[in-house]
């Protein structure tokens, strides 16, 4: 969580600006031992790799620089993930000189391949190092602007029908536990359905009617523990739609 809590012992991102030429540095400090407001510009001036001077000229001349402490954050992983996606806008601009911060930004495809295919076939060397993995993917923090922007990625995609087949072969025959079950039912129960507190149109009634004429329903020969009773038995419906007066050629 990003915060502006300059008195306590936090990481900090920073900013420092050179008077003379313009040029701006992006960074992130954690091993503090003080609050920022005591830390930044008193012991400590940044950690550029790309222009060395920068920083040290800025130790002994700072009324040429201009700067200020960003942001606090509760860890370092949330201190270092904004830096990332801060430094990842900027890498490309000529006014900043964060060039090193990421080296992996600066990879080309032709390095991603090759970086990839060295990994290919490879295995975990032991129990520990596999362990560690899923440890870290389980720890790991995903803030609302990671999903948003997953969602903004996906959105108006339409995959291939081969790709929804492949996705049901490889689901098919798998059991789920109790307790996953448990937690699936949880997961869209009450506020958390997307459906909750709304109801579909007409127009939403009659497409759903439309696509289970001639589907064979999924109860279907299927016995229950108090006898062979129809499911939909004894509900009285709130509203029934009359197949005999639709129109399907205009839905």
């Amino acid at each position: 969580m990003r915060t502006k809590e300059f008195d306590k012992i936090k990481p900090y991102t920073y900013f420092i600006q050179r008077k003379s030429d313009g040029m701006k540095y992006h960074g992130v400090r954690w091993a503090n031992k003080v609050s920022p407001n005591e830390d930044f510009a008193k012991k400590y001036f940044g950690s550029s790799k790309s222009d060395k001077n920068f920083c040290e000229k800025f130790k002994i001349k700072k009324n040429e620089f201009i700067y200020k402490i960003c942001w606090t954050f509760s860890s370092i992983e949330e201190a270092r993930v904004y830096e990332t996606r801060v430094n990842k806008k900027i890498y490309k601009r000529v006014d900043w000189i964060n060039k090193n911060a990421f080296p992996a930004i600066f990879l080309n495809e032709e390095s991603k391949k090759k970086i990839s295919n060295s990994k290919i076939g490879k295995s975990f060397s032991s129990i520990k190092h596999k362990k560690a993995v899923i440890h870290s993917n389980k720890t790991r923090i995903l803030g609302p602007e990671f999903y948003a922007k997953c969602s903004k990625i996906n959105k108006g995609k339409k995959f291939p029908k081969e790709f929804g087949r492949k996705i049901s072969n490889s689901k098919k025959g798998t059991k789920l536990s109790k307790s996953h079950k448990k937690n699936i039912g949880l997961g869209v129960k009450g506020e958390k359905n997307g459906m909750f507190g709304r109801t579909h149109s007409i127009t939403a009634r009659m497409k759903i009617s439309k696509s289970k004429i001639g589907r064979i329903p999924w109860n279907k020969g299927k016995k229950y523990k108090t006898g062979n009773i129809p499911w939909n038995k004894g509900i009285n419906w709130k509203r029934k739609i009359n197949r005999k007066n639709i129109n399907y050629a205009t839905t």
